[in-house]
């Protein structure tokens, strides 16, 4: 099985997230990465693996180092519109008038395809899956992709073809991921796409150290044991949700270079992505690997390197503490400004 795609039924139902059916652009090519060409960076996870063994490497999604952002955001467009449609509704019923009801009713409607929008904007992080794992079989050499609705990707790693791609960001300019591509028999179609690795906020040099780190684990002999040995923190995500505390590191650690600069500057927006981030956790299923996959993923028990979330050791003073003592300054710059907003309107 070179590729294929199914869900938990057995059918091929997969979604793609990006174009396919066409031919490898000029830039894909000048930015491929060879696995057999060692990156002059130095390896860095990223705090994307999720477990690792002798016989796999997990990691994390794309979209899970941003988990929580667009959770707030369609919170604070969905929130005020649904207390606008009661409010308008409350007036309609008091009042009791024709005009007024055809006010009332033009202004609920208004605030309900506002709300809608809003809502969508919170299904990107919530009710939906709390993440979506990529596992890399290092022994029959496969790459396992979990999508949505219960849908999964299965891919020769010898056979993909491994770039550096590009997005477009909204409030930033670019971001960079590992993009990897299944190509059709003539070498140049593509036929399935997807990101196998992902830097917070697309850093391009964060890419490559990212890259090195999974090419490192299938490819060099000690590849296992570096990694293992040289991975610091397991999101805890293997048969849990992630608590509050991990999300509260996982939001803050991009900025935890810059403590003062970077975590208490932007404590405000850090911590209302925490709040966001648990409840797209909350609200979000585990997902879960079909049987078939777990049987060609067996580990040995015995395995020295086997290591997960249960093996992250204790968080000190600047790994949660700070973040802590932050993220409750954001909590009362937000409260003060909400507060002066309602002074204000009222």
């Amino acid at each position: 099985m070179d590729y294929t795609g199914f869900g938990r039924d057995g059918k091929h139902n997969y979604k793609r997230d990006y174009k396919i059916n066409r031919v490898l652009v000029e830039d894909e090519k000048k930015n491929r990465l060879d696995i057999r060409v060692p990156s002059a960076v130095t390896p860095s996870d990223w705090m994307s693996a999720i477990k690792i063994n002798g016989t796999y490497l997990e990691l994390v999604d794309r979209w899970y180092p941003i988990k929580g952002c667009a959770a707030w955001q369609g919170a604070i467009i969905s929130i005020p519109c649904v207390v606008g449609v009661l409010a308008f509704l409350n007036l309609a019923v008091e009042k009791g008038e024709f005009e007024t009801w055809v006010f009332s009713s033009i202004a609920m409607f208004v605030f309900v395809v506002f709300a809608w929008v809003g809502y969508r904007g919170m299904r990107f992080d919530c009710f939906r899956e709390t993440h979506y794992p990529v596992r890399l079989n290092r022994i029959n050499r496969k790459v396992y992709v979990y999508r949505p609705r219960d849908t999964v990707l299965v891919a020769s790693w010898d056979n993909l073809f491994f770039c550096v791609g590009k997005s477009k960001l909204p409030l930033f300019d670019k971001s960079f991921d590992i993009r990897a591509h299944v190509l059709d028999g003539d070498g140049e179609t593509v036929k399935d796409t997807f990101t196998l690795g992902y830097p917070y906020l697309g850093d391009r040099d964060g890419v490559f150290q990212l890259w090195e780190y999974i090419r490192r684990y299938m490819e060099e002999p000690d590849g296992v044991e570096k990694n293992a040995d040289h991975t610091e923190i397991y999101p805890p995500v293997d048969g849990r949700r992630e608590g509050v505390k991990f999300g509260l590191i996982a939001t803050f650690a991009p900025a935890s270079k810059w403590p003062l600069k970077g975590q208490l500057l932007f404590s405000p927006v850090l911590a209302i992505t925490t709040l966001g981030r648990w409840l797209a956790m909350s609200t979000s299923e585990l997902p879960q690997w079909p049987k078939e996959i777990e049987a060609e993923c067996k580990i040995d028990p015995d395995d020295p390197c086997q290591k997960d979330w249960r093996s992250n050791g204790k968080y000190g003073f600047w790994e949660l503490g700070w973040p802590v003592i932050c993220f409750f300054i954001g909590l009362s710059v937000i409260g003060a400004g909400v507060l002066w907003l309602v002074q204000e309107i009222y």
